[in-house]
């Protein structure tokens, strides 16, 4: 039902396309600045009948994200396409260390991960300085973030899910022979995987990395920048 309620609030959320300007006004980074709407089983004016529970649903900072697709080229079909499909959605085997739950789209562009209250007031704090950024470096190589939102069950439960969508980094044309979950931190941070058994699908950390990466000339000097 959680996964239905998703598609469902997502496609509404993507099909309200408004106009877009990339000089956004400060209200529109406003926490407040958020839309509820209730999704009935029946349907309403706004929304379509559906087989799920009645829920409500809200979208955070909708101008934002909506400009950040924008500005990473998403194309708003495609977009809804992947995330809305009939075989859309998959469920990640287990959660996250956090406790948070992952879903991946079947062509592994996007994943859907939930979140916490406290995480999610973090988030809208460093919003507008993660949109500068962005409109500062058109290729950064920090996470692209699509989408804010939140499911409200109805009834006595009223339980709230929050969750952000998410690029897949791991979603390449290259062939990826390494994986690295990499925190900056050297405290127990090596795979506890005997050399022998480590492949393509293994996460290492940050003591496994042993490498050095040269780059181009130009391709350093825009890394740095």
């Amino acid at each position: 039902e959680l996964m239905l309620n998703l598609q469902l609030g997502i496609r509404h959320a993507v099909g309200k396309q408004g106009p877009i300007t990339l000089d956004l006004k400060s209200s529109a980074f406003d926490p407040k600045e958020k839309v509820w709407t209730r999704f009935p089983p029946e349907g309403s004016k706004y929304t379509p009948p559906h087989s799920s529970c009645d829920f409500r649903w809200k979208d955070y900072c909708p101008q934002v994200f909506r400009t950040l697709r924008r500005l990473f080229k998403v194309d708003a079909a495609d977009y809804m396409l992947s995330l809305c499909g009939d075989q859309a959605l998959r469920e990640l085997s287990s959660p996250g260390k956090s406790g948070s739950f992952f879903y991946l789209t079947s062509n592994d562009q996007y994943m859907i991960k939930t979140m916490k209250k406290a995480e999610v007031k973090i988030f809208l704090k460093m919003l507008r300085a993660y949109y500068n950024h962005v409109r500062s470096f058109e290729n950064t190589l920090v996470t692209k973030f699509f989408g804010l939102h939140c499911v409200k069950l109805a009834g006595a439960n009223q339980k709230k899910v929050r969750f952000v969508i998410m690029g897949n980094l791991f979603c390449s044309d290259h062939f990826i022979h390494r994986r690295f979950d990499l925190k900056g931190s050297s405290l127990g941070r090596t795979t506890d995987k005997p050399q022998t058994e480590i492949d393509e699908y293994t996460i290492l950390k940050d003591l496994d990395l042993n490498f050095i990466f040269r780059l181009q000339k130009h391709w350093y000097q825009e890394f740095q920048r």
